[in-house]
């Protein structure tokens, strides 16, 4: 019983991570479509309305999301019942969006041409400053990730969308924590349309497209995916449709099959188009 009281005590005093889901991104002749679901699962509690999209002050059109473990939190009080509540306002201890914000708002530099090693290399420095105050909070994520960087952004002038990847965990063999996975791709106006996820994409490719869960998508989403069509064909209420279904389809289908983390709540949706600032996109789904 001391030993089942100890881990106890031990678990509350432990940096909480706060988890991240699914973020998709379809592209149109208007501009970049940028969608997440808004739901966080912390200490096992399933939190919706925590929403994933920063955007930013600088560069114009871009905004950054983050999967898996968006955030370390102070522990609730062992008292605490309303963990959501909390989430909203419990201090970070780790936030990655808000690293990976200020990186870019100081370099001020088109996505584009963005060296992603070296923001990499920041968020690299920022985990293992952490790893060092907190070494018990990132024991779980030896040999596996711990998040992704999802950075989006929009040429008005090119109309060409860059979308930039990159993902961090802590080797299983050498228990350093590394940046990896680094990707970069552009979108163009003759680029054939499609969907682009992030995040639980194992779980949307096998249960989803390739799975149970593709009796929820619609004809116009598996039409907008599957039809050899380039960008500049594709009207933004296409892409905005086809980015809500295909979120929508992946909440639905985890009450048949659980995803390894929860998937659901309020659609966030953003346009990257004519505008220096992100649009917000209103989906039907959340009223």
């Amino acid at each position: 019983m001391a030993r089942v009281f100890a881990s106890v005590l031990l678990i509350l005093t432990l940096a909480v991570p706060a988890n991240g889901t699914l973020v998709v991104i379809v592209p149109s002749a208007d501009g970049l479509v940028v969608a997440a679901d808004s739901r966080t699962t912390v200490n096992g509690a399933t939190c919706d309305n925590q929403y994933k999209i920063t955007e930013l002050r600088r560069p114009k059109r871009t905004v950054v999301a983050v999967t898996g473990e968006v955030a370390f939190i102070s522990p609730p009080d062992a008292q605490e019942r309303d963990v959501c509540g909390y989430l909203k306002s419990a201090p970070r201890m780790l936030d990655i969006a808000s690293v990976v914000k200020s990186y870019l708002e100081r370099k001020n530099v088109d996505p584009a041409r963005l060296q992603l090693e070296d923001l990499g290399a920041e968020c690299v420095g920022v985990v293992q400053r952490f790893r060092e105050s907190e070494p018990l909070a990132l024991e779980p994520y030896v040999g596996r990730e711990i998040f992704s960087v999802v950075i989006a952004s929009y040429d008005a002038r090119s109309k060409t969308a860059t979308v930039l990847n990159f993902a961090v965990r802590i080797d299983g063999a050498t228990h350093r924590v590394e940046a990896g996975r680094f990707t970069r791709i552009a979108i163009t106006p003759q680029s054939r349309r499609g969907v682009w996820s992030y995040g639980e994409s194992d779980y949307l490719n096998r249960y989803v497209f390739g799975g149970v869960g593709r009796k929820f998508l619609t004809e116009s989403t598996l039409d907008y995916m599957l039809a050899d069509k380039p960008v500049a064909e594709a009207r933004l209420d296409e892409a905005v449709a086809a980015a809500g279904n295909v979120i929508e389809a992946a909440s639905r289908t985890t009450q048949l099959t659980p995803s390894p983390s929860g998937i659901g709540g309020p659609l966030e949706m953003v346009l990257l188009g004519r505008k220096s600032r992100p649009e917000q996109i209103q989906w039907k789904g959340n009223h």
